[in-house]
C-alpha cells in the first residue's frame, strides 16, 4: 500500500462523460429554443429576456470556465444561425461570458444564492455593451438614451429576475439533487 496518491492528469479530470455531454447538449438546445421561440413574445419595458445568455452563465457557474466557453461558443453559433444575426458575433460574446463566468465560479468565494444573480447581471451588462459596440463599429447608430433606457436597463432587470430559477433548473439537471444540496451549504 502506497501512501502517495496517484497524480490525476488535468485532462482526465476535466473530460466530461457521454452522459454529461448529452445533458449539456439538452441545455444548449433548450436555451436556443427558448431564445428563438419564447423570448420574442416576452417583453419587459420593451426588452426581451436572453435565455441563451442566462443558460451559458448557469452552465459556466456549474461546470467551470472551459465548459462555459465551449457551451458559449455553440450556443452563440446556434442562436446566430436561428435568428439570422451577424455570424460569429454572438459566439464571440458568449465565449467571453462563459469563460469569465466559469473563472469567477472557480475563484470567487460568494454565497451560492447571490452568485447566479450577480454573474447574470454582470454578463448581461458586458454582453449588451459588446453588442452595442459591434453595432457602432458596423455603422449603425443607436441613440444612447434609447440603448440605456429601453435595452440595457430592462434587460438587466429581466435577466437577473430569471437567473435564480434557471440556475436551479440547470444545476439540478447537470448535477442532480446532490448538486443542489452542495450549493446550499
Amino acid at each position: 500500500m502506497s501512501l502517495v496518491r496517484p497524480v490525476v492528469q488535468s485532462d482526465e479530470r476535466s473530460r466530461p462523460t457521454a452522459g454529461e455531454i448529452v445533458r449539456l447538449a439538452v441545455v444548449l438546445v433548450v436555451a436556443v429554443l427558448l431564445q428563438t421561440a419564447v423570448a420574442p413574445h416576452l417583453r419587459l419595458l420593451g426588452a426581451n429576456p436572453d435565455f441563451a445568455l442566462i443558460a451559458v452563465v448557469c452552465v459556466a457557474l456549474v461546470k467551470g470556465s472551459e465548459t462555459g466557453a465551449v457551451v458559449g461558443f455553440l450556443t452563440g453559433m446556434l442562436t446566430a444561425v436561428a435568428l439570422m444575426e451577424p455570424f460569429g458575433l454572438s459566439a464571440f460574446v458568449f465565449v467571453l461570458v462563459g469563460f469569465f463566468a466559469g473563472r469567477y465560479a472557480e475563484t470567487a468565494d460568494l454565497p451560492a444564492g447571490l452568485a447566479p444573480l450577480l454573474t447574470v447581471f454582470a454578463a448581461t451588462l458586458v454582453a449588451n455593451l459588446l453588442f452595442a459596440l459591434a453595432q457602432f463599429l458596423l455603422g449603425r447608430e443607436v441613440p444612447p438614451g434609447f440603448f440605456f433606457g429601453r435595452v440595457l436597463l430592462p434587460s438587466l432587470v429581466f435577466n437577473t429576475l430569471l437567473a435564480a430559477p434557471i440556475y436551479v433548473l440547470v444545476r439540478l439537471w447537470l448535477q442532480g439533487k446532490a448538486g443542489l444540496r452542495a450549493a446550499a451549504r
